[in-house]
């Protein structure tokens, strides 16, 4: 059985909608997105939910970190967070060990890319 909850865009509707499933007793929540996953970790702490589209889901409270998650929260990310540049800048090191100039294109004017410009190393 599925139970299906909309909160039809009035996002003050979602913790009475978490709340609504947990007392069902449902054997796991698909929250799609982080206010519907906050909505349910605020109710639960034991019901598995899977967010299939979280954005930076270590910011969000949802997973100690991408390494070792805990908790009883899974899925997948469109956006890891800043930290993840670093690493990948790591990676690309690894890859391309003879690299020393590395040119990054972005618009500075998305705040996206403005929360994200400190992990990663810039030189002149």
């Amino acid at each position: 059985m599925v139970e299906y909850r909309f909160a039809e865009g009035k996002m003050e509707r979602l913790p009475a909608l978490a709340a609504d499933l947990v007392r069902l007793d449902v054997d796991v929540v698909v929250a799609g997105g982080n206010p519907n996953a906050v909505a349910v970790m605020e109710v639960s702490t034991t019901i598995p939910i899977v967010i299939p589209n979280s954005v930076d889901p270590i910011n969000a409270g949802f997973v100690a970190s991408l390494a070792r998650p805990g908790g009883n929260i899974t899925g997948l990310t469109m956006d890891t967070g800043g930290d993840i540049f670093g690493k990948r800048l790591g990676l690309l090191k690894q890859a391309l060990p003879n690299l020393s100039r590395l040119g990054v294109l972005w618009n500075p004017d998305a705040a996206y890319v403005r929360s994200r410009l400190g992990p990663v190393p810039v030189g002149n």
